[in-house]
């Protein structure tokens, strides 16, 4: 078995085609001649590169000739081959690629693959018996098969197919490790697939991908614990904007993964990500960790604060939205701050957190809760006072947008006394639960539990009323009947009521069908840590450090191991739960399965676990 390789540079392909039999590699830009015919097969790989492979006219003809004696030709984003030629490359990023028909033991029709944020040439013209395999879909409410197919757009938009003895890929796959193609089982079978048209007997071996997570405990409980709270904290130094972390943190990962494997940063520096990710280095044993955090609290309630005239207090969302202000937001950039205090840690920046909590306080609506967001924008042109939002009688009853917020006002209460602040926390939080489980949803009613475990444990801390107690016992029962087999909860959202779910174009929720196997880390379960390690603080029931524990040991097995710094230690937003893979429902317009954020979840996460083991090694303490 000989094959003739033609491509411009090695890749994750063509080092396996080496390692599977005997392969030479050529250039399609050599001038020597190449006797083609001596050959079993022939593979072009144009995907090494953003422009497509066009073949010089002297190759292309000996390589049709080649192609019409009846042997196996294997192309891969070239643009043209015999009567067919493509579009210009199109970046794919809400599109996934479906299985037209079953070709490999792994695949069957409507199965969904991830090729992340790839170049498509898409053909002008298919040869009149091609048979269709995979071809892009641009919006995919589905987990991970699709049943609502359209018998059309496998021709329209082919992305591999088959002609008789010529296979084509319009795609960039030759790098499919480096750009983590999900899932991992049904890819391999494709490239299986490839090879065995080629001629190939032997099963070729696989290198090792870019990444992989941690998967099961290797020792006991508490030191694997640490092991991973020491990578998420590395992870976060590595997106600091300066090294002190006076200049703050910068988001993260975007989810968009190049068809080389790159990464794109997202370069936005968040005050919520800023304090997230300090209150992670002030519970850490490092003082060196303890002194950056330090800094990026100097930084929030410094320049990210507002000081002075009528927005007095109000907390910048970022950088870039400057005169934008999140509720949600404030809470968690402050409340690691307050509970630094609150375990007697040091009370530093108690007062600043009273003054930012002060403004939330004065234009929260009669209900206790205020709306998603305030814009000082709003303001100047409409020239109503922002405290008129303290005359509107309902704010916003999403758990989402609200619940953290009247867990910071509680906290605050409890640190400083101000009535002010547990009459609007407590108000809050009733009016939420009034309505649960019909809160207003964003992503899923699986996120709305998630949310409100931490602030009903507070709650119950700041008054001990049996009542509110009740409320915690609800919806963490309630929460349990979403927890999968293997660990982690999997989303759900009875009667699809949440504002994101399948949206095309926006924010998008991960969820397809209530009972997939998928969860989110970005929205959901990486509230629980903190909120588990909260509720058995309060609580002292064994159910809550149970759970703590569970989900601890979750969060161990999904961490990323990789040698990109960036990505080491930390969690994507998306995992199937059956398969442990990071894969899903790609529409989000920022945050798609595979982003990665410092403060929202590897931020929350670590704090969680280092709270909740200082809770159990007595390190922290309450009286």
């Amino acid at each position: 078995m000989k094959l003739l390789l033609i491509t411009r540079e090695k890749s994750d392909l063509s080092k396996i085609f080496f390692s599977a039999g005997e392969c030479r590699m050529i250039s399609p830009d050599t001038t020597e001649a190449e006797d083609i015919n001596t050959y079993d097969s022939v593979a072009v790989l144009g995907g090494t590169e953003d422009k497509p492979i066009v073949l010089n006219a002297y190759l292309r003809e000996s390589l049709e000739g080649f192609a019409a004696a009846g042997k196996p030709v294997f192309l891969e984003y070239t643009d043209s081959f015999q009567c067919v030629y493509s579009a210009s490359p199109l970046k794919v990023s809400p599109h996934r690629l479906v299985a037209d028909i079953s070709f490999t033991d792994e695949i069957e029709e409507g199965d969904l693959l991830d090729s992340h944020y790839n170049s498509y040439i898409r053909p002008h013209f298919l040869m009149p018996d091609t048979v269709p395999l995979l071809y892009y879909r641009e919006f995919t409410p589905a987990h991970s098969n699709i049943s609502d197919r359209h018998g059309d757009d496998a021709f329209k938009n082919a992305a591999m197919f088959q002609d008789k003895n010529v296979l084509t890929v319009a795609f960039r796959l030759c790098n499919f490790r480096k750009a983590v193609f999900t899932p991992k089982n049904k890819w391999r079978s494709v490239i299986e697939y490839v090879f065995a048209f080629l001629g190939f007997t032997r099963v070729p071996r696989f290198p090792e991908a870019a990444f992989h997570i941690y998967g099961e405990l290797q020792s006991h409980f508490y030191e694997e614990l640490d092991n991973c709270t020491d990578r998420s904290l590395k992870l976060l130094k590595e997106h600091l904007v300066t090294e002190d972390g006076s200049r703050g943190i910068k988001e993260g990962i975007s989810h968009n993964i190049l068809p080389d494997g790159a990464r794109i940063p997202a370069d936005v520096v968040r005050t919520d990500c800023t304090g997230e990710a300090a209150g992670a280095f002030l519970f850490s044993n490092s003082r060196e960790l303890q002194k950056k955090g330090e800094k990026m609290y100097d930084f929030c309630y410094g320049p990210l604060m507002i000081h002075g005239g009528e927005f007095d207090g109000m907390v910048r969302w970022s950088e870039q939205a400057w005169n934008v202000c999140y509720q949600d937001d404030v809470a968690r950039a402050i409340i690691p701050s307050l509970l630094y205090a609150y375990f007697g840690l040091s009370d530093k920046y108690v007062s600043d957190a009273e003054k930012a909590l002060t403004f939330l306080c004065e234009t929260t609506c009669k209900d206790g809760l205020r709306p998603a967001r305030t814009d000082i924008l709003e303001y100047i042109r409409s020239g109503e006072a922002v405290r008129s939002l303290a005359n509107q009688e309902k704010g916003y009853a999403s758990a989402h947008y609200n619940a953290y917020y009247s867990a910071a006002l509680l906290l605050g209460y409890i640190l400083t006394g101000n009535e002010s602040f547990k009459e609007a926390g407590v108000k809050g939080l009733e009016t939420l639960m009034s309505k649960y489980p019909e809160t207003v949803r964003e992503h899923s009613e699986t996120s709305e539990l998630c949310r409100l475990i931490f602030p009903l444990s507070v709650l119950y801390a700041a008054t001990k009323e049996k009542a509110h107690y009740d409320m915690l016992d609800r919806v963490f029962n309630d929460l349990q009947g979403f927890r999968h087999s293997k660990g982690g909860y999997h989303e759900w959202d009875t009667g699809y009521k949440a504002a994101c779910f399948n949206n095309a174009g926006g924010e998008c929720s991960l969820l397809a069908v209530n009972g997939d196997p998928v969860a989110d880390l970005l929205y959901s379960l990486n509230w629980l840590p903190l909120g588990f390690a909260f509720a058995w603080h309060v609580c002292g029931e064994p159910r809550f450090l149970n759970a703590w524990k569970d989900i601890c040991t979750f969060f161990i097995k999904a961490q990323l191991i990789s040698e990109d710094k960036r990505i080491n230690g930390g969690w994507c937003r998306g995992i199937d739960l059956n398969r442990l893979e990071y894969c899903g429902i790609p529409h989000d317009v920022g945050w798609g399965p595979c982003c990665i954020e410092t403060g929202w979840t590897v931020a929350e996460v670590t704090l969680g676990m280092l709270i909740g083991k200082g809770l159990v090694t007595k390190k922290l303490k309450r009286e």
